[in-house]
C-alpha cells in the first residue's frame, strides 16, 4: 500500500494538473469565471472569455441581457445547490458583436458573493441559421394572417355600412315618395274632373304638370339611388344650382294655401345633391303639412356664411314648444296625429352626413312661427 506521504504527493500532483488544465482552458477562451459581490458588482474575473466584462462595475453594464434579472440572481443567495442558467446570451465587446455565451450563476455563501461561470455556446451555426429562418417565416406568416384579418374586418365593416345605407335608403324612399305621390294623385283627380267637364285646356295643363311631377319623381329616385350606391365618396358630389333646386322642390310639393317666398343669394355648389334635396324637401313639406290655418306664409332665404351657406326656412305656423325642440329630430317623434315622425329625423341625418348643422327657433308663447337654420358647408369633407 502507498504511504501517506506518497498519497499526499499524488493528490498534490492531481491538483496541480487540474489547476493547469483549468488555466489552459481559461486562457484559450473555453470558459471564464467572474466573482460578483452581493450588489452584483464585478470584483474579480478569470479567463480571456470574460475580458470584456469591466471590473468594479455592475455586471449589467457589460452584459445588458442581464438587466431585469438582478432579482433572480440575488435570489440564489443562501440556497444550497441552487443555480441560474442563461444559455446562448448575446454579448457586445469593444470590437463589436461578441460571441454567444452560456452563463451559470451560483451563490458563494461563505463570502456572501456570487460566482458567474461563463462558457462559449456550442450552438451549431447552421442550426442557428435554420432557427432564425423558421422564426422569420413564422413572423411573416403571422403578419400575413394579421393583414388578412384586418382586411376581413374592413370588409365586414364596409358590409355593415352598406347594409345600413340600404336600410336608410329604403326608409327615406318610403317616407319621401308619399308627398310627390300625393301631388300626382291630386293631379289625376283634377284631370278626371276636367275631362268630365270637357275642359280640354285645363286637362292639357294638368297633364303637363303631371308629366313634370313624374319626371321630378324619377329624378329624385335616381339621385337617391346614386347616393345610396356610392355613399360618402367623391363620386356622390355633383354641381348643383341651389336656387334651381329649391325652386323645383317647392314647385313639386303640394302647398295650396301657403304663399312661398324665396329670397337671398343661392350659389352653385359642388356638393351632395341628394342629401341637400332631402333636407329642403322634408323641411318645406313638414312646414306645409303641419300648418294650422288655411292660409300660411313660408319664407326661404339663403345667405353666405363664409365656409358655408346658411339656409333659413321660416313659417307663420303654430310653432314648436321649446321642450320639444330636441325630440322632434328623433325618429318616429311627431307632435300631431298625422305622419310617421321621420321627416325631421331624415333632415338631421342628411345635415350630419354633409358635416353641417341645423338649429330650431320657436316659442309659441311669445309669437307664432318656427324658424329652421341650416348651415351647409360649401366643401364636403370626405
Amino acid at each position: 500500500m502507498p504511504s501517506a506521504a506518497a498519497d499526499s504527493d499524488l493528490q498534490s500532483m492531481m491538483l496541480d494538473a487540474r489547476l493547469h488544465a483549468g488555466e489552459l482552458l481559461a486562457s484559450r477562451g473555453v470558459y471564464g469565471l467572474v466573482w460578483l459581490d452581493k450588489d452584483l458588482i464585478v470584483r474579480r474575473r478569470f479567463g480571456s472569455v470574460v475580458d470584456f466584462i469591466e471590473a468594479d462595475a455592475p455586471v449589467t453594464e457589460s452584459v445588458p441581457p442581464l438587466i431585469g434579472l438582478e432579482a433572480e440572481i440575488k435570489g440564489l443567495k443562501g440556497i444550497r445547490d441552487n443555480e441560474l442558467r442563461l444559455p446562448n446570451v448575446s454579448t457586445v465587446t469593444a470590437e463589436g458583436v461578441g460571441p454567444r455565451l452560456n452563463m451559470l450563476f451560483y451563490s458563494f455563501a461563505a463570502l456572501d458573493h456570487f460566482i458567474m461561470v461563463v462558457s462559449r455556446s456550442n450552438l451549431d451555426p447552421n442550426l442557428e441559421i435554420e432557427f432564425s429562418r423558421q422564426i422569420r417565416a413564422r413572423l411573416m406568416a403571422e403578419a400575413d394572417a394579421s393583414a388578412k384579418s384586418k382586411e376581413l374586418a374592413r370588409a365586414n365593416a364596409d358590409l355593415k355600412v352598406a347594409n345600413s345605407n340600404l336600410e336608410q335608403f329604403a326608409a327615406i324612399v318610403t317616407h319621401d315618395l308619399k308627398s310627390p305621390m300625393r301631388a300626382v294623385r291630386y293631379l289625376v283627380d283634377e284631370i278626371e274632373q276636367a275631362v268630365v267637364g270637357s275642359d280640354t285646356d285645363v286637362a292639357h295643363g294638368k297633364l303637363q304638370e303631371l308629366r313634370r311631377q313624374t319626371t321630378r319623381l324619377s329624378s329624385m329616385l335616381s339621385a337617391l339611388l346614386h347616393y345610396s350606391s356610392v355613399g360618402m365618396s367623391q363620386q356622390a358630389i355633383e354641381r348643383v344650382d341651389t336656387l334651381a333646386l329649391v325652386t323645383e322642390v317647392v314647385r313639386s310639393l303640394p302647398h295650396e294655401g301657403t304663399m312661398v317666398e324665396i329670397s337671398g343669394t343661392w350659389p352653385t355648389l359642388d356638393t351632395l345633391v341628394a342629401p341637400l334635396d332631402l333636407t329642403l324637401r322634408n323641411l318645406i313639406d313638414n312646414t306645409v303639412k303641419h300648418h294650422d290655418r288655411d292660409k300660411g306664409k313660408l319664407q326661404i332665404a339663403c345667405t353666405d356664411a363664409g365656409s358655408a351657406i346658411e339656409i333659413t326656412i321660416e313659417d307663420d305656423g303654430p310653432g314648436i314648444a321649446p321642450e320639444h325642440h330636441a325630440s322632434v329630430f328623433l325618429p318616429f317623434r311627431t307632435l300631431s296625429s298625422g305622419g310617421e315622425g321621420m321627416g325631421l329625423a331624415i333632415v338631421q341625418k342628411m345635415v350630419d352626413v354633409a358635416g353641417g348643422a341645423i338649429t330650431l327657433s320657436s316659442n309659441p308663447a311669445a309669437r307664432r312661427g318656427t324658424t329652421f337654420r341650416i348651415r351647409w358647408p360649401k366643401q364636403i369633407a370626405l
